[in-house]
């Protein structure tokens, strides 16, 4: 249906791809994989009608073609759903699904049918499990909530080829689940579907085949036989061998080897805490030194608990930080106490991506660059921070002067957790910390954050990643409904049914199926 001849990108100093030849079948889902910043979403970008080539062909059944619109891929029978957001906040759910093919009624077709667009936002909304009502204002919408909006729109267009750019990214495990059934469904009816994850497990169970990017070129390239995704060599591939080709060397543990905790006072303590009208009644405490995991399906009070602390939401209950009630007005102010919060919404709450890279890099710290009692700013020491920055977590950023947005997902994401790392908190509280981010890139997160809690700094870490918060944390805690429902110590998450053990919590039901079944 769909392929690329020779295709090279290229950008202010840089070579996003270079003479890259794909094809995209009916009836398959191919995976394109690689770390970041190795030319993925350039390359769906090229596909979709956002990004002009520099060289190359594209053909479209078979005959070459270019999409200089977006709107021109569409009609073409190309759809994509971006890693980033693109809701307009003012708009209803069905007003953003029919977004510039609305619904008209009447002789002559001029006049909305609004009723008509929300019977079928809401019939779109059902396919995928999301209880969404299509009346609902975009800009009230969760994260994941968002992203399922944003499949809708690209199911509405009916289109033949379905591009989809870390679509799991902010879903749980039950919300997932669901998405991956109906990419497989889409699958069997015909339609190409062209799949970018970082979660490899989901590749190596869905795809049909798998091809390789690194450094903007093709390198490798895995297919489907006798229901076993194989090598070039025929050899059976998981996981590792997927990684291995991403990012051309074997990958180590993934997760760093941490040193026994001593028993330590509370850093911060959560007393009978909630945001209001999300979540109630939790009580958590977290020691110097240590890693405590936030777990929970889409919906059950994990951000916006979190959000409470720093003053982001109205909060109830108490906060002691080194046994002293607290109450943040903001996350400047939490902060001031060593607080920081990485949200999960790098976009909307994590940067500003208009501007650099290094202005938001040290943009939370400012005042640590200021000259002459503020009169001037040290663009010097600016520049000098964030190069240290971009070496101490492997960032790809070739002009830190240039828009942070220009960056790939997965580097923005490092970005985000540099900025507040540079103000030194004692409490870290991250959200989502590897969100798009490859996995030769997670393994360094995991080390920087195992590093901070090893210097004394305690961590929470909210994830939908249950072998993250697993491979990661020194307990994890359970959150249903905006309460706080269960609590796995480290002892049990070694368990090989910890995660079933934790979804069972979080689903409402008992940690084991004993007393249950």
């Amino acid at each position: 249906m769909l392929e690329v001849r020779n295709l090279t990108v290229d950008f202010p100093g840089v070579r996003a791809l270079d003479s890259v030849s794909l094809s995209f079948r009916p009836g398959e889902i191919h995976a394109v994989i690689g770390e970041n910043g190795a030319g993925k979403s350039t390359l769906m970008k090229v596909l979709s009608g956002v990004q002009q080539p520099t060289s190359g062909l594209l053909f479209c059944d078979g005959r070459p073609t270019r999409f200089r619109q977006p709107h021109e891929a569409i009609e073409h029978g190309v759809a994509m759903v971006h890693q980033e957001l693109h809701l307009v906040e003012a708009l209803s759910v069905a007003e953003n699904i029919f977004l510039g093919r609305e619904v008209t009624r009447g002789r002559l077709g001029i006049r909305l049918d609004a009723a008509g667009m929300r019977a079928r936002a809401a019939q779109l909304l059902g396919m995928l499990g999301a209880e969404i009502d299509s009346r609902a204002s975009a800009r009230d919408l969760s994260i994941a909530d968002a992203q399922f909006v944003e499949i809708a729109k690209c199911l509405a267009s009916d289109a033949r080829v379905l591009i989809f750019d870390e679509p799991t990214a902010v879903l749980g495990e039950r919300e997932t689940a669901r998405l991956l059934a109906l990419l497989r469904k889409l699958r069997e009816e015909g339609r190409a579907i062209v799949f970018i994850s970082h979660h490899l497990e989901e590749v190596v169970d869905n795809a049909n085949r798998v091809s390789v990017l690194r450094d903007g070129k093709f390198v490798a390239a895995f297919e489907r036989y006798d229901g076993i995704l194989r090598c070039a060599e025929g050899k059976p591939s998981r996981e590792s061998a997927l990684a291995q080709a991403m990012v051309g060397r074997p990958l180590g543990d993934l997760y760093p080897t941490r040193a026994a905790r001593e028993d330590r006072a509370a850093r911060i303590a959560l007393e009978d805490f909630g945001a209001m009208g999300r979540s109630a009644g939790v009580s958590l405490s977290v020691a110097p030194g240590e890693i405590v995991g936030v777990a929970g399906l889409v919906g059950s009070g994990r951000t916006e608990t979190m959000e409470a602390i720093v003053g982001l939401r109205r909060a109830a209950g108490r906060v002691r930080l080194d046994g002293e009630v607290v109450r943040f007005a903001s996350p400047r102010d939490a902060m001031r106490h060593g607080v920081a919060y990485i949200s999960e919404d790098r976009k909307g709450r994590g940067l500003h991506v208009s501007l650099s890279a290094m202005i938001n890099c040290t943009l939370p710290t400012l005042d640590r660059f200021t000259t002459a009692k503020g009169a001037s700013i040290s663009t010097a020491r600016e520049r000098a921070t964030t190069h240290r920055w971009i070496q101490e977590l492997g960032i790809r950023c070739a002009r830190i002067d240039a828009p942070i947005s220009a960056l790939s997902g997965g580097n923005q994401q490092k970005f985000a957790i540099a900025r507040w790392l540079e103000g030194t908190p004692t409490v870290l509280i991250v959200d989502e910390p590897t969100r798009g981010v490859d996995v030769g890139a997670k393994a360094e997160v995991y080390r920087v954050l195992a590093q901070l809690a090893d210097a004394g700094m305690a961590c929470i870490v909210v994830s939908s990643e249950l072998p993250e918060l697993r491979g990661l944390c020194d307990r994890v805690v359970v959150l249903r409904q905006g309460r706080l429902v269960g609590e796995l110590p480290r002892s049990r998450l070694l368990l090989p049914d910890a995660e079933e053990r934790l979804i069972r919590l979080a689903s409402g039901l008992s940690e084991t199926k004993d007393d249950t079944w």
